[in-house]
Parts: structure tokens; sequence; C-alpha cells
């Protein structure tokens, strides 16, 4: 049987096109009168609202585009210059998928658009992800394995 090979790499996202004329842009079309909180380029990642910036990755799997986002403090990564504070406590819960991920899912980058995956780390070989667009854990699990010494992740949900 032949496994499916996965192509995951790193993503810095481009300063330009402006993610907050994406996010207004995505916001109109979906009918929402206004934003509380945007993505931004921030420190080579994609900052929201206060929390640290996101360390991203994209990926391709049965041609569709897919962009993984991880926190740099759960992965162990330090970003120069952001918060050494510890994450809330409810940051994953509590994060506004939609507006994080909207402006994302129609990053030119993304021709098509883009399913827009939060993950969050609970602890040992375990991770638990929040998907705007579809499902594809065995490619977060990839992009899991790629920047840790941990080679087999589960889905805790």
């Amino acid at each position: 049987m032949l496994v499916e090979m996965l192509n995951v790499e790193p993503w810095i996202p481009p300063a330009s096109p402006d993610l907050a004329i994406l996010a207004m842009a995505a916001a109109d079309e979906a009918g929402i009168d206004s934003l509380r909180a945007w993505p931004e380029v921030r420190k080579g990642g994609i900052g929201f609202g206060t929390l640290p910036p996101f360390l991203c990755w994209r990926g391709l799997k049965d041609g569709a585009c897919h962009l993984v986002l991880l926190q740099a403090r759960e992965v162990g990564a330090l970003v120069p210059g952001a918060r050494m504070a510890p994450l809330p406590g409810d940051w994953f819960e509590g994060l506004d998928l939609e507006a994080l991920a909207r402006p994302l899912a129609r990053h030119p980058d993304f021709p098509g658009g883009a399913s827009v995956h939060v993950v969050h780390l609970p602890g040992g070989e375990s991770f638990r992800v929040r998907t705007f667009g579809c499902a594809a854990p065995d490619l977060v699990a990839e992009v899991l394995k790629r920047t840790s010494h941990i080679q087999v992740w589960n889905l805790a949900d």
C-alpha cells in the first residue's frame, strides 16, 4: 500500500497584501458589519489580538491548500520580540476562529482558498485542532512531526 506523502513547509506571511484589507473584504462578503480583531503579520508569523504570533505552515492535501497555525509558546519556539507571558488558559476555546481564519483563507498565496487549522497542544503526544474549511488531521500531524521530536501524534478530540 502506498502511503500518501504530504507536502508541508513553513510559510512566512508576506507584508502585502495587508491582512486588514483582506479581513475587511472577507467581512463584507460574509455580511459582517464590524470586526473587533483581525490577523496581522507580526514577528514573522500571524498575530491575532493579544496572543503571541502563530507560527505558520502551509500544505497541500488532495490538491487543496491548508494553513496550519501553531502557538510558538506551545511548541517551545522563541519568537524575537514576542511576549514571554504564558498563554491564557482559555485561548483555544475563546479564539474567534472565523475572524482569524476568514482573511487568511482568501490570501493570494493560496489560489482557490485554503482551509485554516489552529492547533493546541494540551500535552504529551496529542493535539486539538479547530478548523475553518475542510478537516485534515493527518496534515496537521505531519506539521507537528516536523516541528517536534515526537513522530506519532494523535488527535485528542
